[in-house]
């Protein structure tokens, strides 16, 4: 009797918490003035629904999305799962000359920057390297050769979240561009290209002027032959501050070949061949070795600033664990996709198109991404790694800006948008207790969707 006394009691407040909330929300949406028909609203306090607006309707989820693959990636590898780069040869290194070709073999790394380029190259140059009298190969057959997802939105840009995929990458296939003022007035301003290599094209249509506070530049891609041209226009003032802007490459199997070449000449290794797309040679065998990253830090590459690049890598890898090479992203689409039947999915409830969420055909309720949520949260494996890689409110990713100081601070989250598309979900922490679970989500046109994010943001607000 003395339990069941405690459970009315426990059962009564926790009703009593949820009619309270529920109110507010219904205010603070009214106060926005939302169409609640554009919104999918869901809260849960340990598997116990308190809060839904239209929770079961199907949304597109844009980069929420990542979640699921998230969740299917840290089931399906152990959290020290590494990806290795390799470098190979068939001939061996006699008095510093390499009489063959030298084999960079990828091996999907969504990790591999400039600091594991110059892992790669110092551990090369400890064998006694000096000259490569063959070429530099770049074998991408991890991977199949489809360098665009077919399930992403079909129309492609030249912005970093547009990347390419490839088994053999770097950078995240994308290039940094930094601009500063030209020495005088009239001046061109000066453009650097990091990293810098043989495979990118400057066109500087830059003017520096007198004006304080003008910036008006640009920057564009556009292919030269199986290379790429960056140009950049505008204008910006002799006393502004060095400005920075991002852009995908198009060809990333040229594009880590370039760097490993540039790499190795700044240590003094030099190449009489070219850089080419090919299979290493069988019997090839390792001389220097790049793992990546554990795997929980890659996710957190992924969850943090929510990356396209990063997602379709890990999926694809699914692939490449679990069927024959070269690895193709139907495959780790599928992978995921048994996550779900386990998670308690029925496929036919949902769609899944695109692994990133960098498409409009990708379908989930907001109570299907709870689940997912609830999931990951009982799973001790998995949950600490995921709940770290999350934005935290105010602090970092995605969520610097949002919900600062003042504000509430206990949200770890994941976002997603596109145009007339808006989503927050994650875990709402609360002092000695367990954390809340929530999945918010808009579907309309786009200039009531820029409104989505501070209405998302009171919503969590009224958890103080």
């Amino acid at each position: 009797m003395k339990f069941l006394c405690l459970f009315l009691i426990v059962t009564s407040a926790q009703q009593c918490f949820a009619d309270a909330l529920g109110e507010r929300l219904k205010n603070v949406i009214k106060k926005h003035h939302f169409n609640e028909q554009t919104l999918g609203l869901y809260i849960e306090d340990e598997g116990k629904e308190i809060f839904n607006v239209n929770a079961n309707r199907l949304m597109v989820p844009a980069s929420l999305t990542k979640i699921v693959t998230g969740a299917a990636v840290l089931n399906a590898f152990p959290l020290n799962k590494k990806f290795e780069t390799k470098l190979l040869a068939k001939v061996p290194i006699v008095q510093g000359a390499l009489k063959g070709d030298l084999c960079l073999k990828g091996g999907g790394d969504p990790s591999f920057v400039s600091e594991k380029m110059w892992y790669l190259v110092n551990e090369v140059k400890r064998t006694g390297l000096t000259n490569i009298e063959g070429d530099i190969s770049v074998d991408a057959t991890r991977f199949d050769e489809e360098l665009f997802d077919s399930g992403r939105e079909s129309v492609r840009v030249d912005r970093a979240f547009d990347a390419p995929i490839s088994a053999a990458s770097f950078n995240w296939n994308s290039t940094n561009i930094f601009i500063r003022p030209g020495a005088a007035v009239g001046a061109s301003a000066r453009v650097f290209l990091d990293p810098e290599n043989e495979y990118l094209e400057l066109e500087n249509k830059t003017k520096t002027v007198a004006k304080s506070g003008i910036k008006t530049l640009e920057a564009s891609r556009v292919k030269a032959g199986d290379h790429d041209k960056i140009i950049v226009s505008g204008s910006i003032s002799d006393n502004a501050p060095e400005a920075v802007i991002y852009k995908s490459i198009s060809n990333p199997n040229l594009w880590i070949g370039m760097h490993l070449k540039e790499f190795l000449k700044q240590r003094g290794i030099t190449l009489k061949g070219k850089v080419k797309v090919a299979a290493c040679e069988n019997g090839a065998n390792a001389i220097a070795i790049s793992p990546s990253k554990n795997l929980n830090e890659i996710l957190s590459d992924m969850l943090k600033f929510s990356n396209n690049f990063v997602a379709e890598m890990l999926a694809k890898n699914l692939a490449a664990e679990n069927s024959a090479s070269p690895a193709k992203m139907k495959d780790g689409i599928e992978e995921i996709k048994k996550y779900m039947d386990i998670v308690g999915f029925a496929r036919k409830d949902y769609t899944l198109e695109n692994v990133s969420g960098l498409t409009r055909d990708n379908r989930f309720t907001a109570k299907q991404l709870a689940l997912v949520l609830n999931t990951i949260k009982n799973d001790f494996l998995i949950f600490p790694e995921f709940l770290s890689g999350l934005p935290i409110a105010g602090v970092d990713g995605t969520l610097k800006n949002r919900m600062k100081k003042g504000e509430q601070t206990l949200v770890r989250a994941k976002t997603g948008y596109l145009d007339g598309v808006v989503g927050l979900a994650g875990y709402i922490g609360r002092k000695n207790d367990s954390p809340l679970i929530f999945v918010f989500m808009y579907n309309g046109d786009y200039d009531h969707g820029s409104a989505a994010r501070p209405l998302f943001d009171d919503l969590i607000n009224q958890f103080k």
